[in-house]
C-alpha cells in the first residue's frame, strides 16, 4: 500500500526527469576553455575533454558566443572541479554535469541565458525550466529578437562552406537561368537592402531581416559577425 501511494504522489506532482545517470565521477582542474560548452580538464596527468550535457552555448563566430566563453570561464576557468560524467559523444569527447562547490554549471550557463537547453539529447525538465525564464527575462541571448540556437548555426554554416555543385539539383543542372543562361544555385548569401549588409548562410542573419534579397558573394557590406 505504501508503494501504491508513492506512486500515486509521483503521478500527482508530476514527475520532473533528472540528467541521465552518472557513470563514471572524477574531480580535475579545468585547465582550457574551447567554447561555452566545452573544457579541458586535468585529471592527475591526464587531459580530458568536457563537453556539458544537457546545453548547447552559442559557438565562438556566433553572436553571444565570446561572452558564453568568459561567462563559463568566471564560473570554473583554473578551477577544480568534480565531472559526473554521463557517457561520450559522436567525437569522442565526455559527456558530463560538471559541479563546483555545489552548483550545476550546466544549470547556471542556461540560467544566466549563455546557453540553450539541449532539448534534441536532454529531457531535464529543470533546465527547460530555467532557460523559459531567461527567456521572460531577456537576459544573454534572449537580449536579442532572433536568438538563433548554435545547432541551427552550425547547419546553416556546413551550406555556406559548401562546394557550390551542392547546390544543384539534378534537374536544375540542366535547367538554364532565364538571365544568366547558367544552372541555377541556391542562395548562400542574404543582402540586407536596408544597411546593404552582406550575410552568408551560417550567419544568424540569413533571410532573417525585414528587407533583403539574394545576394552575390561580392554585393554590400560584409557582415562584422559571420564574414559576409
Amino acid at each position: 500500500m505504501r508503494y501504491v501511494l508513492s506512486a500515486l504522489s509521483l503521478l500527482l506532482i508530476g514527475f520532473s526527469p533528472a540528467p541521465p545517470p552518472t557513470v563514471e565521477e572524477f574531480t580535475g582542474k579545468v585547465v582550457s576553455l574551447a567554447d561555452g560548452d566545452t573544457v579541458t580538464v586535468l585529471v592527475d596527468k591526464t587531459q580530458v575533454k568536457v563537453r556539458l550535457e544537457g546545453i548547447d552555448a552559442p559557438e565562438k563566430s556566433q553572436a553571444f558566443g565570446a561572452k558564453a566563453k568568459t561567462a563559463l570561464s568566471d564560473l570554473i576557468g583554473r578551477k577544480d572541479v568534480t565531472v559526473h560524467a554521463t557517457g561520450t559523444d559522436r567525437y569522442g569527447r565526455t559527456l558530463g554535469r560538471i559541479i563546483i562547490d555545489g552548483e550545476d554549471v550546466s544549470a547556471s550557463m542556461v540560467s544566466k541565458g549563455f546557453a540553450w537547453h539541449y532539448k534534441e539529447y536532454s529531457d531535464d525538465e529543470d533546465l527547460a525550466k530555467l532557460e523559459e525564464t531567461a527567456r521572460e527575462r531577456k537576459i544573454g541571448i534572449w537580449s536579442e529578437a532572433n536568438a538563433l540556437p548554435p545547432w541551427e548555426f552550425r547547419k546553416r554554416r556546413k551550406i555556406a562552406d559548401a562546394p557550390p555543385e551542392a547546390f544543384i539539383s539534378p534537374v536544375e543542372s540542366t535547367k538554364p537561368s532565364r538571365v544568366t543562361d547558367s544552372p541555377v544555385q541556391t542562395a548562400t548569401y542574404w543582402l540586407n537592402t536596408s544597411s546593404n549588409v552582406r550575410h552568408n548562410a551560417g550567419c544568424q542573419y540569413f533571410k532573417n531581416t525585414k528587407k533583403g534579397r539574394a545576394c552575390g558573394p561580392d554585393d554590400g557590406k560584409a557582415c562584422g559577425t559571420c564574414g559576409g
